[in-house]
């Protein structure tokens, strides 16, 4: 009889598939959370189906309606899977630890209740397995449902495939087992096919334990409403065309064709439904209605609620600058891009990066082609369209890295009342399209906002800065006392000198008293030598060939001694005394830092309108880190308690105030070069 040997080998490749699945689950995701219960809940689906294929081999399809036992111990084996999922997300706000416990107490209960009267037949008769697994499939469609439901939106993707493979099997089982309870058919196709679907769902059930097994907005109805209806009546279409080639394999396919219609079905639904479930699909078809049945793309309403609740977000792991990204990038499905800020250099330097890996591209400067555009114009700039078309924005001149990199797609300006803040460069959206009008009016009105959020958190960080000056003040206050003490014994001595100055013991008891003031003098300087004031004094003309000479001999005491090169004489205008500071920091930070034998410049040449001095060294250099991120930051120090890490802060102040610039280029073991940028006076 063909229908027997089919329906066999259909349990038997579905015991194959399952065997395969806990073997490679056991070797190479036993690790992965539920994984166990994977391997499990495999192996009792292998008993269960390769006890039904011996049925149906041995005495034909009838005999291998039910499993009996082996349908409960299967069912029990994925039921535990999907409670082990609940317990999973049972840590996760939503989630009540009591409502699991009483799920797993009544799904207990119910698998208890469907296998006694198995065991003792003679209490409900022979309808009773076929009616017990109709009833397990509803339970498991609640339980996938449940799962689903629990999981948050962004852990979905681990878990979707698994939520459709065994939905489709439980809903293959309703439908087997309530035409059987209803009907009493046993003759169907659909018969001999459950072996060859429960092996088709092996894939997806194997994608999801690759993966890690582990708020809903609010719907705008009309949008959202259009959106489901279009997509239902797209699955409608497409079941409808499936359904036709069903009928034609059913009528035209030969001995096969019962068997062929039958798992065609199954699998058009599993591919519809991974199609619905694709991210890139949901957002080709929401641009697509936006276009054909909007006049407007945006429930504008929906999107600032959420475009200000990423940024509003305290609890969130992710740091402020990636949520601005997600937060503008979610208004056009971009799913990363770059943030650049203004410096109070006037520089945009990048400071944040969201799913572009980690670049490095240099700072641009206030006058660069990229900044005066967006500067004047406040466009939303597309860049495939300035690929296209360079000619459209009137001679604006973007970065190679901006445009050479194919994933950058938009560039939104950060423009406040007072300037530009900063910009975004966002990554290439899921569904790619041209920028529209209504597109670029939304992201320029974000933008604008998102410019308010940059500059409250720069504000944030000064502040920051400025109580820790505050405690170094407070920390000042202390020291200043301690200096008028020595400043008192000092006055007692000078006092007492010209009445006691043969009395020996006067004598040593003032070497003694200067001694110990000299000591604290060096435990106050050790302190507040890296200090220095401030740039408000009035600002003159400085030679700044000579002030080089001068701090060159006034470092002379330390080895290596610096040497000067003048390759070009500059005058500036600031504070001289300051600047003479800053200077004589660095070298002897370049001391400090090199041996002996090393070797230190200082080099004084112009370029332009600037003056500019290199202060080179041999010495041990810096990290790239400690450059980037700490460096011209106060409190930050290579040198332990040597330092309190404040020099190079004020010394980057002062240059900024003096309409200048520092820059800085290091490399561990190499050494160290730092370059003042400074206005060139009377040229």
């Amino acid at each position: 009889m063909t229908s027997v040997p089919l329906a066999a080998i259909g349990y038997l490749t579905a015991a194959l598939a399952f065997l395969v699945l806990a073997v490679v689950t056991l070797v190479r995701w036993r690790n992965r959370p539920s994984g166990l219960w994977v391997v499990l809940a495999a192996l009792l689906s292998v008993g269960w189906a390769g006890y039904l294929g011996f049925l149906a081999w041995q005495y034909g399809t009838s005999a291998a309606i039910s499993g009996g036992v082996m349908e409960v111990a299967r069912n029990a084996g994925w039921f535990a899977l999907l409670l082990a999922l609940l317990a999973g997300s049972g840590s996760r706000p939503g989630v009540d630890p009591r409502a699991l416990r009483w799920w797993a107490s009544g799904v207990a209960v119910f698998l208890l209740f469907i296998l006694v009267p198995m065991l003792w037949p003679q209490l409900l008769g022979a309808i009773w397995p076929g009616l017990a697994t109709l009833l397990m499939a509803i339970a498991g469609l609640v339980l996938v449902e449940q799962v689903y439901r629990n999981t948050p939106p962004q852990n979905r993707w681990e878990i979707k495939f698994l939520c459709l493979g065994l939905g489709g099997l439980f809903a293959f089982d309703l439908f087997l087992f309530a035409d059987l309870v209803l009907f009493q058919t046993i003759d169907s196709p659909s018969w001999q096919a459950r072996g060859f679907v429960n092996a088709l769902v092996v894939p997806l059930l194997a994608i999801s334990v690759s993966r890690r097994l582990p708020q809903r907005e609010g719907p705008t109805v009309s949008r959202h409403l259009l959106f489901h209806t279009a997509s239902l009546i797209g699955a409608g279409l497409y079941l409808l065309a499936v359904g036709g080639a069903g009928y034609y394999l059913r009528h035209h396919g030969g001995d096969l064709g019962a068997l062929l219609q039958v798992t065609l079905l199954f699998g058009a639904v599993l591919l519809l439904a991974v199609v619905l479930f694709s991210g890139s699909v949901r957002a080709q078809l929401r641009v697509w209605l936006a276009k054909h049945f909007f006049n407007y793309r945006y429930d504008y309403r929906q999107e600032w609620l959420r475009f200000t609740g990423t940024l509003a977000q305290t609890d969130d792991e992710t740091p402020f600058r990636q949520r601005a990204i997600q937060a503008i990038g979610e208004l056009v499905e971009s799913p990363g891009g770059l943030l650049w800020v203004h410096r109070d250099d006037g520089r945009f330097a990048l400071d944040g990066v969201l799913n572009l890996g980690e670049p490095a591209y240099p700072a641009l400067e206030p006058d660069d082609s990229l900044v005066v555009f967006l500067m004047r114009t406040g466009w939303v700039i597309d860049i495939d369209e300035f690929r296209r078309d360079p000619a459209f924005y009137h001679g604006l001149e973007l970065p190679a890295w901006l445009v050479d990199n194919p994933r950058h797609w938009a560039v939104v300006p950060l423009l406040k009342s007072d300037g530009l803040e900063g910009f975004v460069v966002l990554a290439q959206p899921r569904a790619r399209h041209r920028i529209d009008w209504e597109e670029r009016d939304l992201l320029k009105t974000a933008g604008r906002q998102l410019a308010v959020y940059v500059a409250l958190v720069q504000t944030d960080e000064a502040l920051l800065e400025a109580r820790q000056f505050e405690t170094f003040h407070r920390l000042a206050a202390f020291l200043v006392h301690d200096l008028k003490n020595v400043s008192a014994q000092l006055s007692l001595i000078s006092a007492n000198a010209e009445r006691h100055r043969d009395n020996p013991e006067f004598v040593a008891d003032a070497f003694r008293t200067v001694g110990n003031a000299r000591e604290r003098l060096e435990r106050t300087l050790a302190q507040l030598r890296k200090a220095q004031p401030g740039a408000d004094s009035p600002r003159q003309a400085i030679e700044v060939d000579a002030l080089l000479e001068e701090v060159a001999h006034d470092s002379r005491e330390v080895r290596p001694v610096p040497r000067v090169t003048v390759e070009d004489s500059a005058g500036v205008l600031g504070n001289r005394d300051a600047l003479r500071n800053v200077l004589l920091h660095l070298v002897r930070n370049a001391q400090e830092a090199t041996p002996d034998n090393g070797d230190i410049t200082m080099t004084l040449k112009t370029r332009d309108q600037w003056a500019i001095i290199e202060i080179e060294d041999n010495g041990a250099g810096m990290d790239e880190d400690f450059v980037r991120r700490r460096l011209f930051r106060p409190f930050q120090t290579t040198k332990g308690n040597a330092g309190m890490g404040i020099g190079l802060y004020e010394a980057r102040d002062l240059v900024v105030r003096m309409g200048g610039r520092i820059d800085v280029s290091s490399h561990v073991g190499e050494g160290t070069a730092f370059t003042l940028r400074l206005p060139r006076y009377g040229t």
